[in-house]
């Protein structure tokens, strides 16, 4: 029969040049998630092949209308060509901010190392440049000895990489400010949100307009989860907590709140009130994060839609 759509496993990453040829031929491509393809009887019944797994995804594909359309948009069309430059600078610095932390690491393991008289040298510092700066001001006049010499050039190898690496973080932190910019974007105006956290809920996020609001919300993990029963045509008495969703969007909106209740009395009042009514702190963190939600959908949803003629 003719082809209603075809599913892919992984539309941003192996499987993007296959769907990127399928759109530009218009055809409707959805994208799959790993973990979809993995309840549907892997490991326990079938095992895994590449065939049984193209027969999961196509299956999936059949039964599940609401799979997203390649690419994280709202309907069938080529990739976000201003997203993918966020995505790969945002990947970049997420790899130099590991890198940052496996050199610091390495650099306080090697002073740690060192003579009591050069150790001492080198105060605590709360930043990666303070540190580097102290590190510059050490006297080795006097050092002979070749294991602490040989130390001394491990530290500045390594304070040399962590330099480049700060520089390169500064330039990836710019471009991303940048790009959020070009987006059209207003996150940046809701306070706790800079144009790094903005651009990396527009990268998860996608085309807002493939969500409603409620299912926003279950994406984000904020929305709790029924779990109750016996009420009949009631509403649900109890909920949960929702641990599924997008995992980095939900950390995203946790950072937010926290710099919220901070600098911002409404998100104070907000919470403060759950709390008087009975919920815990962490309850109370949950409707903050809730509504919280709301704010970035209707946002960014409003940055779709076309300025008033």
């Amino acid at each position: 029969g003719a082809i209603e759509r075809i599913g892919i496993e992984g539309t941003g990453g192996l499987g993007r040049a296959l769907a990127e040829y399928l759109v530009s031929e218009h055809v409707e491509v959805r994208d799959v998630p790993p973990h979809k393809t993995s309840l549907r009887q892997r490991g326990r019944h079938e095992g895994k092949s590449d065939l049984l797994d193209a027969h999961r995804i196509a299956a999936e594909t059949q039964r599940n209308d609401a799979l997203a359309y390649a690419f994280k948009q709202s309907s069938p069309s080529a990739p976000d060509a201003v997203r993918d430059q966020i995505s790969l600078w945002h990947n970049a610095r997420t790899s130099l901010r590991k890198i940052r932390v496996q050199l610091i690491g390495e650099i306080d393991a090697l002073i740690a190392g060192l003579p009591e008289h050069l150790r001492t040298q080198v105060p605590e510092r709360n930043t990666a440049r303070a540190r580097i700066n102290s590190i510059a001001e050490l006297d080795t006049a006097d050092v002979t000895d070749p294991i602490v010499t040989l130390r001394l050039q491990l530290i500045e190898h390594r304070t040399t990489m962590l330099r480049d690496v700060l520089t390169q973080d500064k330039t990836a932190e710019a471009e991303l400010a940048a790009l959020v910019t070009r987006t059209g974007s207003h996150l940046t105006v809701v306070c706790g949100i800079a144009a790094r956290a903005a651009a990396e809920i527009l990268l998860e996020t996608g085309d807002v307009r493939r969500f409603t609001e409620a299912g926003f919300a279950r994406f984000t993990g904020t929305a709790p989860i029924p779990a109750s029963s016996g009420e009949g045509g009631k509403q649900p008495v109890r909920h949960r907590l929702n641990r599924g969703g997008n995992r980095r969007l939900n950390a995203a909106l946790h950072r937010i709140a926290m710099i919220q209740l901070r600098c911002e009395p409404r998100a104070r009042r907000l919470y403060d009130s759950a709390v008087s009514r009975g919920h815990t702190r962490r309850e109370a963190m949950r409707i903050l994060k809730r509504h919280l939600s709301n704010i970035l959908y209707r946002t960014m949803f409003r940055d779709t839609q076309p300025p008033p003629a």
